[in-house]
């Protein structure tokens, strides 16, 4: 940064050294045909404000070339993504496609799936079945590989190698739009989505957004107590907008979570990290009733990724990964008794709440 600084100072002071010594030569020749009587002191002046006027004049067309510029780059990458998007639809489409279920019967099985990003292998011979109506939590230490999981369950990217099924159909059969539209999901990185709050949590279920009865009951089911209505405008950058604390925009993304009703997957890689203990607890006992509701109507899964043990308990199935590789699997119980990894995280975590 300081050599970048550095060197804008140098073109800054290059840029001004010609005008410097255009202005000053200037003043010296309208000083020396005064001096000689062919010029007024009101001459002197004139030329020493023109001068002022020109430089305020070049400034505004240089700043009006720079937007000018930065909205051209801007557009092109909008151009380049809305061809990316194009291609990669293109790519993605199924050469036999099948519809996707409106329930799911048997599960999602992942068979030996590898995943690369450039030269690095994130997840390697991954080997999995998620069991239809199940709850599954996925652990491990941070680079073990459980995001890169969930957006391969997302479609967001492709394995490398292996292949996932979902009731025994490939996944690469399902349109990924159709796909996408049979699934709900809460994440760590959630969008501050700067609509009214209406939309921005109604959006998690596109044809009811414009229902209030079914936002509002979206954020009743996740205790949400926002200091705002459901019209109020989010995002203090818009007019008459409010603001929302870490937490409460949190709660607003875990709406946006539930609005769709029986997905087949819900999946909540760390949604709750900037809440407290208690209110994880909470909210997770809440997505352990949805989901069993789900459960019974569409046989729906809910995967979740958590670094607190006391949530990951919980669950009907514990899939610990290490470095990319499954390397543990089971209930809470029968983890504990293995005493493997899985054991020494969680006797890692209770030690800090002795």
């Amino acid at each position: 940064m300081a050599r970048a600084q550095l060197r804008s100072g140098l073109l800054r002071t290059a840029g001004w050294l010609p005008f410097a010594a255009g202005y000053l030569a200037a003043v010296g020749l309208a000083l020396a045909r005064a001096s000689r009587g062919e010029a007024t002191p009101g001459d002197v002046l004139l030329v020493m404000v023109l001068s002022g006027q020109v430089n305020a004049l070049v400034a505004q067309v240089l700043q009006v070339a720079n937007r000018s510029a930065t909205a051209v780059r801007v557009f092109g990458h909008l151009l380049w993504l809305e061809d990316h998007a194009r291609e990669a639809t293109t790519r993605a489409a199924p050469a036999e496609p099948a519809p996707v279920p409106d329930q799911l019967r048997h599960g999602i099985d992942l068979e030996s799936v590898s995943f690369r990003y450039g030269r690095d292998d994130v997840l390697r011979d991954v080997t999995l079945h998620l069991s239809a109506g199940s709850t599954v939590a996925i652990v491990g230490e941070n680079g073990a590989g459980k995001t890169s999981l969930v957006k391969l369950l997302c479609r967001f990217y492709e394995p490398t190698s292996g292949s996932i099924t979902v009731d025994g159909v490939d996944l690469r059969r399902f349109g990924v739009a159709e796909w996408r539209r049979r699934l709900s999901g809460g994440f760590q990185d959630f969008a501050r989505i700067e609509l009214t709050l209406r939309e921005s949590v109604g959006i998690g279920d596109i044809p009811s957004v414009d229902d209030p009865v079914a936002v509002a009951a979206a954020l009743d089911r996740v205790r949400a107590e926002l200091p705002v209505g459901l019209e109020q405008q989010l995002g203090q950058q818009w007019l008459g907008g409010v603001d929302l604390s870490e937490g409460q925009w949190q709660k607003v993304a875990m709406a946006r979570a539930i609005m769709r009703e029986g997905p087949l997957l819900l999946l909540l890689d760390e949604p709750t990290s900037g809440l407290d203990a208690h209110a994880e607890d909470a909210l997770f006992e809440l997505f352990a009733g949805l989901a069993a509701e789900a459960a019974t109507r569409t046989g729906a899964i809910v995967l979740f990724v958590s670094h607190r043990f006391s949530t990951v308990r919980m669950a009907d199935h514990i899939v610990v990964l290490a470095d990319g590789r499954v390397v543990e699997q089971g209930s809470h119980d029968s983890l504990m008794g293995a005493g493997g990894v899985y054991r020494e995280l969680f006797d890692i975590q209770a030690r800090a709440y002795r």
